[in-house]
């Protein structure tokens, strides 16, 4: 497979926008649709109500029946025999709903000149205006009910249909964010791994051939005091590129494959003393505690498990000031062996405590690192525990140190 696509903050910023922008604009056409399918229904409806209101005035209200503009100035009309015909016809175009009926004179502003015996004015109505006389003083004005909850319930289907495409592309949207963040995050990781292990190394190399270009070019092999300091200044560094490289590995062991562990039962004292005797030559003031029964025996890979511990107590002396003071301490407890180290160093965040475990992670500190290290120490520590069928958890303030407990099962208690 090939290398992944770089992902700068340019190129993330403009897939974030263009995505952004595409469900919203997807998201409006859903909501316009919805709507238009809202504004047919009513207008289909309120057209229905004009056709049977039409209808019903033809039938009821005969020419001979209105009185028009004649001597007499009354109309004659029967809102009983259009409340029969009208509601007929409501019922023939899907339209019955709750009604009532008036007969208005235009020429007076409307004034209401009869209207529905024992009719209440219907909730949410459409009104219908027919004039009934020739000259069109006086119309016949109808209210029905819009029937809004039988609308919604007749576009249910739809309704569920567009809810359900936009929560998809709201999830989808945010599934594909999770995903670019998690990219993003992977290529900074990945960077500042390839700009620690260059850093890392060109180091102890630089050291190293400056001792040998002194042993060959300033006769410093003839002095043997001088000899023996540069060898051992080589010997030094050839061992801490070989523990760089076996961190390295160690790590790409752990994640492939089922990991061989040779199993035996020891004493857990001696182990814990040696993680504390190798702390004095880290250069910082370090008060190291160990609090530990001596008949406390564990069953695990003594190799492995050392090497965790001394990563944990390792972390412990890199993320401390000057001086520092670290507790480790071995109990059985109802889940098994427990082994903490507690320090009273910098601490950190609890956005950064999810991640303290995963591979080549680092506390994010710019480009600028104080600590040296790949973020394959605790990742290693995690896979070892779980491999011994244990687990390895942290506790942390900013400020106020860092717990690292590891539990592996018992030794067959």
């Amino acid at each position: 497979m090939g290398e992944p696509t770089k992902m700068n903050s340019n190129t993330f910023r403009y897939i974030s926008i263009t995505v952004a922008v595409s469900l919203t604009l997807l998201v409006a056409v859903q909501c316009f649709f919805v709507w238009q399918l809202w504004r047919d229904a009513t207008e289909g409806f309120e057209r229905r109500v004009w056709s049977a209101a039409y209808k019903s005035v033809y039938k009821a209200f005969r020419a001979s029946d209105v009185a028009g503009s004649g001597t007499e100035g009354v109309i004659n009309v029967d809102l009983d025999d259009f409340e029969l015909y009208f509601s007929a016809d409501l019922l023939e175009q899907d339209a019955l709903q709750p009604h009532t009926a008036e007969v208005v004179d235009r020429t007076h502003g409307g004034t209401v000149l009869m209207s529905s015996e024992n009719a209440a004015m219907p909730k949410n109505p459409i009104t219908a205006e027919i004039e009934i006389d020739d000259e069109g003083n006086f119309a016949l004005r109808v209210h029905v009910e819009m029937p809004y909850r039988r609308l919604l319930g007749d576009m249910r289907s739809v309704l569920l249909s567009a809810a359900a495409i936009v929560a998809l592309l709201m999830a989808t949207f945010v599934c594909l964010l999770r995903i670019m963040f998690r990219q993003k995050s992977l290529d900074q990781m990945r960077r500042d791994l390839t700009h620690n292990i260059t850093h890392e190394l060109k180091t102890p190399i630089a050291v190293a051939c400056a001792a040998c270009d002194a042993l060959r070019n300033f006769s410093a092999d003839a002095d043997r005091a001088r000899r023996e300091r540069y060898t051992e200044m080589v010997s030094v560094q050839l061992a801490q590129l070989s523990s760089m490289v076996e961190h390295i590995l160690s790590a790409s062991v752990a994640e492939e494959g089922p990991l061989r562990l040779c199993m035996t039962t020891f004493a857990l004292r001696p182990l814990l003393d040696g993680a504390a005797a190798k702390c004095g030559a880290a250069g910082k003031r370090a008060d190291v505690t160990v609090d530990c029964p001596d008949d406390l025996c564990v069953r695990a890979d003594k190799f492995h498990l050392a090497n965790i511990v001394a990563t944990v107590v390792d972390n412990s002396l890199k993320y401390s000031g000057e001086r520092v003071r670290i507790a480790i301490t071995a109990r059985r407890t109802g889940r098994g062996i427990a082994i903490s180290v507690a320090d009273d160093g910098m601490g950190m965040d609890p956005h950064h405590m999810k991640h303290i475990f995963d591979k080549f992670y680092r506390i994010p500190t710019g480009d600028v690192q104080e600590v040296r290290g790949y973020g394959l120490g605790l990742y290693y520590a995690r896979r070892i525990a779980e491999r011994h069928g244990g687990r390895i958890a942290a506790s942390s303030r900013r400020g106020e140190g860092t717990t690292i407990t590891i539990t592996l099962p018992d030794d067959g208690r």
